[in-house]
């Protein structure tokens, strides 16, 4: 993963997700089979949405 930290203010931080496309399927095999805690799902449901790299589904 590859993170980017861009500090507007004070207290703003922007973080730029990219994704491989390893780490992309393994997320989504995370969501798709349902056998996780509802925490980490969701945590995979919200890198993969926020994922700028070139493997992102548009």
């Amino acid at each position: 993963m590859f993170f980017i930290i861009n500090l507007r203010g004070l207290n703003m931080k922007k973080y730029i997700v990219t994704l491989t496309k390893d780490e992309r399927e393994t997320l989504s095999a995370l969501t798709s089979k349902g056998k996780h805690k509802s925490q980490k799902i969701l945590n995979a449901l919200i890198l993969l949405g926020c994922d700028e790299g070139e493997y992102q589904i548009k």
